[in-house]
């Protein structure tokens, strides 16, 4: 999507009279534009959203399409995949398409905070094999971010022409123990491309993995008239460079449709999961649970729990992220500290545990000739 701009003619047009109001869907999100797709097949997916298109108009259409200021004051963002209420100019009348102003957002089905998308249905979770080589607590962490989601997870290994085939299997049989049936595919050789195609068909599907696997080299496979930009992976980092600014999503021949959004060095933060559903972002172990006699077990230290004797590659993650979660929630109902707000020496780099001092200053003559001294005082108290 480029070429994003917003005249002040078109702007006035929103502005006065009024217009119409139809039901879209955000198809693409770049700084404050929306592109928002009127289409009655694709509202067809979603038959629990109450739908109305414009009357005699050509469709499929798209608008281009503001926020209303409103919106953020409610605290709600506006998410690619969302289903909106736009409103339209008087001019749309006789100008199609045209532009628009978002006014509200109809309900989710799901959501992912990052990439900050709605209405999918399944993840892929993308990782090279080689260039660089996937490493498997920042791969668990990206999992355990999906799986918190209640969406369908699709491994894919990219890059598997780069390593050998033990190699390359070595890593499928480990996921595989995770629970999860992992792709090898090649941006490059476009081995394993037809069978991700398959996999990708009618599903709303969202790529996520940390930059430099090849996202965009594998988009520009399934969806050869998108031409992604693409960057090699830092010689010096070894890390991959940030090619993707926005999120979009793009209509596959086979049906359905997928997103390209922002890479990141590792999967970062703490998944949205309550410590007690910690245990279920993990398949392995996800159909054991009912073997646990405790309603409220945590599955670490518990007496009688029936996951502490399972012997599973990646419990000592999961004991790690379970603390990561406790933490984190003790740390929000706490109360703050008198040192939250540390303040610096006058020696550089030496901070001091104390709260914040209030201000010195010299007074000033006008504040001495205004404060009567003690004698002063006590001759006009006498």
């Amino acid at each position: 999507m480029s070429h994003l701009s917003w005249d002040g003619a078109g702007q006035a047009a929103g502005e006065g009279g009024q217009g119409s109001a139809c039901t879209g869907w955000v198809r693409a999100a770049q700084a404050n534009f929306y592109r928002v797709r009127i289409d009655p097949e694709l509202a067809a997916l979603f038959p629990e959203i109450e739908t109305h298109f414009p009357a005699q108009k050509p469709m499929p259409a798209e608008l281009l399409c503001t926020a209303r200021a409103k919106l953020k004051k409610m605290g709600q963002q506006v998410m690619v995949g969302d289903w909106v209420e736009v409103s339209l100019p008087p001019v749309a009348d006789s100008l199609w398409p045209e532009r628009g102003a978002i006014e509200a957002i109809l309900p989710r089905r799901t959501q992912l905070p990052r990439p900050a998308i709605a209405n999918i249905t399944q993840v892929l979770v993308v990782v090279a094999l080689a260039d660089p080589e996937p490493e498997p607590n920042a791969l668990s962490r990206l999992l355990v971010q999906a799986e918190a989601s209640h969406l369908r997870v699709q491994v894919v290994f990219n890059k598997c022409d780069c390593v050998e085939a033990a190699v390359a299997e070595s890593w499928r049989q480990r996921l595989q123990r995770w629970g999860y049936e992992p792709l090898l595919v090649s941006a490059l050789t476009e081995a394993g491309i037809p069978e991700l195609r398959r996999r990708c068909r009618d599903q709303i599907s969202v790529v996520a993995g940390p930059s430099g696997v090849g996202k965009s080299s594998l988009l520009n496979r399934l969806l050869p008239e998108a031409r992604l930009a693409t960057q090699a992976v830092s010689e010096k980092l070894r890390q991959g460079r940030h090619t993707t600014r926005h999120i979009e999503l793009f209509p596959l021949p086979e049906g359905g449709w997928i997103a390209d959004s922002p890479g990141f060095n590792a999967g970062e933060g703490i998944p949205p999961v309550a410590p007690l559903q910690l245990a279920g972002c993990f398949p392995e172990v996800r159909e054991r649970l009912g073997t646990c006699q405790f309603r409220d077990c945590l599955h670490d230290r518990e007496p009688g729990c029936g996951l502490r004797e399972l012997d599973w590659e990646r419990r000592a993650f999961y004991l790690q992220l379970l603390h990561e979660l406790q933490e984190a929630q003790s740390m929000d109902s706490a109360p703050p500290r008198q040192d939250a707000y540390p303040i610096f020496s006058k020696h550089y780099g030496e901070k001091s545990s104390r709260g914040l001092l209030p201000r010195h200053r010299p007074s000033s003559r006008k504040q001495g000739r205004q404060t009567l001294s003690d004698p002063e005082l006590g001759q006009q108290n006498g």
